[in-house]
């Protein structure tokens, strides 16, 4: 039992017992001399006397010494707390997120089995009244268990639903889910457990800005091969001959092949990313034929190019490349299509000023989006009511180039479009009002926008796009040197935008305020910029990063798959979501099963079930068409990333927020409060305070003054 009062301030009136032992020091009478002739007579009765007196007088003393005190512990309210629990659990609960990596370079030897091996070795430390969640990732996070103090179910999940995925690694990404499971915990002990093989390639040093809640430890176990050698086929182009050109024309963006076909160059391109050399073929399939076959060296460390020429006979192509035998089969090969492409359809939603004049904002996103060729972008720009009159799902993205307000039928058409498959890009109006548009919008925004600059601020006053997660679709095109600075555009505005629990984050300005934010709806996403299209508050649209931010994005929601992805080959990285023909019927997959085409509620075709490379062959109305799927092959580089350095990136140094630290001390207080009540020990001391009043005044009555 340990004594704990709950007003500890009131403590300090028990200094109020010294009061009477001061009166009594600065009152007390001296003896007077009298003298008496028959003194004899009196001595022995004397001494008596004053020895009784005394005695009287220090029992009273303290008697009312203690009544100070003990009135002063009333008014503290004291209880007694029970340290039993503690005592026999030895350790106070915990709860723990354990993330396990299930990315494809996972299947590498025994890496997937040896991450089993010490999830259930985590499992087995944890204590009785300890919580657990069990996640996998790759690219997203997947929760296998919510938070739970169940343990029993666990060992069965590791065993059947964690498996190698044939996805890339995003770290940061695996630890906000973790981390949001472990927020719905009030426990003051909370672990993140992250089992991996901790490749560079799933994190980005750059993009740094997000850490763990504070008071979230993080606890890294590294499962990784000390025999890591690989060599993959990462990518394959067709430079284009035709006329001369020398640019590369993309694999599947034909502008070369005519109804009779043609003769072209096939660039397959191999890495060897091991520490030893790499000889073996590697082979050319066209259209289930083989018609080509190279031996190929390759020292560590280093990459090549093969070239097959090639003819192909008709407008529509499929291909494989396949690699000799290593230690991870499932990067040895790579799938391509050479079709004719078909052009990315946008719609633009402006406000004007001026029923006459375009606003600026359109005009930017008209003209940027319209220079590009391969595959062609049409935009149509219309006003939020002519949404009534259109059909949203005709359109791969919807962007919102400056709408202050967006009407209610706009509102309801919108929110229909994107959780269909659809995808809405949002930037802000120069003129925006916080509440207004958040009340507008609704659920299409990521969170909510709590406040905005002054437009008063001086121009050379402005805010810098300095923390983005290179990571992100959008942005990993632009992390390599002299591919673009976003450092170099300037913001004169910004809004303070507060993200809901769904969204994420993949760039902030310089002082930590959100940028760009993004979060899926339904079985579309939307995409908020949060400042202008137009040079109202920035000067992004005559940066030369502007055109190519927008070309990713464009690609990236229209599920094209970004430039960068797709190489220079039509295809989509496994995971990603494929819009199908209107007409389309089923779905076969590299493996034989057969899948049925599922329409929206728009009347859409989104094919979500890429979740192994290969030919996916499509069965429509107008015939058979193909698509390639590829896995990410930034996931076959094993080179190790710097744990200590993402450990230190990752860990909040804080322990707790001050809104954690008044939450705890609230709850604390209510619970003192309650057991202090239930023990009302103050009445017992109330009791004891009467008692000495009355003794105190009995023993005063017969004391001599």
């Amino acid at each position: 039992m340990d004594l704990s009062f709950l007003n500890l301030t009131f403590l300090f009136g028990a200094l109020g017992a010294a009061v009477p032992l001061i009166l009594h020091l600065v009152r007390r009478q001296r003896a007077g001399i009298h003298v008496f002739s028959m003194v004899r007579f009196l001595i022995s009765s004397q001494r008596a006397i004053v020895r009784q007196q005394r005695f009287r007088r220090i029992l009273l003393l303290l008697l009312r010494m203690a009544a100070c005190a003990i009135l002063a512990v009333i008014f503290a309210r004291p209880f007694l707390r029970d340290q039993d629990e503690t005592v026999f659990a030895g350790t106070q609960p915990e709860a723990v997120a354990i993330l396990i990596d299930t990315s494809y370079s996972m299947g590498y030897g025994n890496r997937i089995a040896l991450a089993k091996r010490r999830a259930a070795e985590i499992l087995n430390e944890l204590q009785t009244g300890d919580r657990v969640a069990l996640l996998t990732f790759a690219v997203q996070a997947r929760v296998v268990r919510e938070l739970g103090s169940n343990q029993t179910e666990l060992p069965v999940l590791l065993d059947t639903q964690v498996n190698a995925t044939f996805q890339a690694t995003d770290y940061v990404e695996a630890l906000r889910a973790a981390d949001d499971q472990l927020s719905g915990s009030d426990f003051d002990r909370r672990t993140v457990y992250l089992v991996s093989d901790l490749q560079q390639s799933g994190w980005n040093p750059r993009s740094g800005g997000w850490r763990l809640s504070p008071g979230v430890q993080l606890r890294m176990i590294d499962v990784g091969d000390a025999q890591d050698d690989n060599s993959a086929v990462t990518g394959v182009e067709i430079p284009s001959i035709a006329s001369g050109e020398s640019s590369a024309a993309a694999v599947g963006e034909d502008r070369t092949l005519s109804g009779d076909g043609r003769t072209l160059d096939v660039a397959v391109r191999i890495w060897n990313f091991g520490q030893a050399p790499f000889r073996d073929e590697v082979t050319l399939r066209v259209n289930g034929i083989e018609t080509g076959k190279r031996r190929v060296d390759i020292p560590p460390q280093s990459g090549r190019v093969e070239i097959f020429r090639q003819a192909f006979g008709s407008a529509t192509n499929s291909g494989e490349v396949m690699l000799g035998e290593d230690g991870l089969q499932v990067d040895n090969r790579f799938y391509f299509t050479v079709n004719a492409p078909t052009p990315v359809r946008v719609l633009c939603l402006e406000e004007r000023s001026r029923p006459d004049r375009p606003s600026e904002a359109a005009y930017y996103l008209s003209q940027a989006l319209s220079l590009r060729r391969d595959p062609p972008v049409v935009v149509d720009v219309r006003s939020p009511d002519a949404l009534t009159a259109i059909d949203p799902s005709e359109y791969d993205v919807v962007i919102s180039a400056n709408l202050s307000v967006l009407p209610r039928a706009a509102k309801d058409g919108l929110t229909a479009y994107v959780h269909s498959g659809g995808s809405l890009i949002i930037a802000l109006n120069p003129a925006v009002s916080s509440g207004i548009f958040n009340s507008s919008f609704g659920e299409l925004l990521p969170g909510r926008i709590a406040s905005i600059s002054s437009p008063d601020g001086p121009r050379d006053r402005y805010r810098l796009l300095t923390d983005v997660n290179y990571q992100h679709p959008v942005f990993q095109p632009f992390s390599g040197p002299r591919h673009g600075d976003f450092g170099t555009v300037r913001f004169y505005r910004t809004a303070r935008f507060e993200p809901d629990s769904s969204a994420s984050v993949p760039a902030r300005f310089d002082d930590g305020a959100v940028a760009v934010a993004e979060k899926p709806l339904g079985n579309g996403r939307t995409f908020l910029v949060l400042s202008t299209f137009d040079l109202a508050w920035t000067d992004f649209p005559i940066r030369e990063v502007f055109v190519p931010f927008l070309y990713e994005s464009i690609d990236y929601l229209a599920s094209r798959g970004t430039m960068h992805e797709r190489g220079a080959g039509l295809y989509r990285l496994a995971g990603e979501a494929v819009r199908l023909p209107d007409d389309a019927q089923h779905v076969v997959l590299p493996s034989g099963e057969q899948v049925p085409a599922e329409t929206s509620r728009s009347g859409r075709k989104l094919f979500t079930q890429t979740r192994q490379p290969g030919l996916y062959r499509v069965q429509s109305a107008g015939g058979l068409l193909t698509f390639a799927v590829n896995l990410d092959t930034r996931e076959s580089d094993f080179t190790r990333m710097d744990a200590e350095a993402f450990a230190a990136a990752m860990i909040n140094p804080v322990a707790a927020s001050p809104e954690a630290r008044e939450t705890a001390s609230q709850d604390r207080l209510a619970r003192d409060a309650e057991v202090e009540r239930r023990q009302g020990l103050w009445w017992i001391l109330g009791f004891t305070l009467i008692a000495l009043v009355l003794g105190e005044t009995l023993l005063a009555n017969r004391t001599h003054r």
